[in-house]
């Protein structure tokens, strides 16, 4: 029906799911191509390992959050609260090592001391302004392996940095883009500054399996 949510259920096979632990192991998938072994949801990022006897599965933040499963370190069991902050660390600093390890990918292809900028400015803010990740977008598309650019966060909020966003040509504009999130689209769609509707972006893969933007 239209207007309705998928909804995901559990496999018949996980039982309770406060049978399965953590074991403190994450996966992040910067092609955002990994399934729940939870509810089956597709196109994940990070994934949280869990076991229960010998079994491990791969599951999402969405089920990590939902449910009470258990987690201990060093022997002695956490509490929901304790397990949600120690989660909430480990996603972070994974989520911002995966943005460091792209970029030195991307300093290692290209001669522009752009990308060199956009390391330190990353280093600084754990984001991106508007400008530097159009400058490192373009870098990544030459990369021999995809990777999908909403791994990165873009800095929208301040007044400047969405002017910033509206000075890029369209090219650059539609590259960050397809980055933001439907708020941030939102936002800069009300200031005039989205992609104009009839510069056609044709997000293609190529045989290589990177994305072409085509204005």
């Amino acid at each position: 029906m239209p207007g309705s949510r998928l909804r995901y259920r559990l496999h018949e096979a996980i039982g309770k799911p406060g049978d399965w632990s953590l074991s403190w192991s994450l996966a992040d998938d910067v092609t955002f191509g990994t399934c729940c072994g939870f509810c089956g949801q597709e196109r994940q990022r990070v994934t949280y390992e869990v076991e229960r006897d010998a079994q491990s599965l791969w599951i999402c933040q969405r089920c990590v959050g939902r449910y009470d499963l258990g987690g201990a370190i060093d022997g002695v069991r956490l509490n929901p609260q304790a397990i949600r902050a120690q989660l909430h660390g480990l996603t972070a600093r994974l989520k911002q090592q995966t943005c460091r390890d792209v970029i030195s990918q991307c300093l290692g292809a290209t001669d522009d001391p752009t990308i060199l900028e956009v390391a330190l400015h990353f280093d600084r803010n754990l984001q991106l302004s508007p400008s530097y990740a159009a400058s490192l977008f373009s870098v990544m598309m030459t990369l021999p392996k995809p990777i999908d650019r909403r791994i990165f966060e873009i800095q929208t909020r301040s007044k400047a940095h969405q002017s910033e966003f509206g000075e890029l040509d369209h090219a650059s504009r539609s590259l960050v883009w397809l980055a933001l999130t439907p708020q941030q689209q939102r936002r800069l769609t009300g200031l005039g500054f989205a992609p104009r509707m009839r510069a056609r972006i044709a997000a293609n893969r190529s045989s290589n399996g990177q994305i072409s933007v085509t204005i």
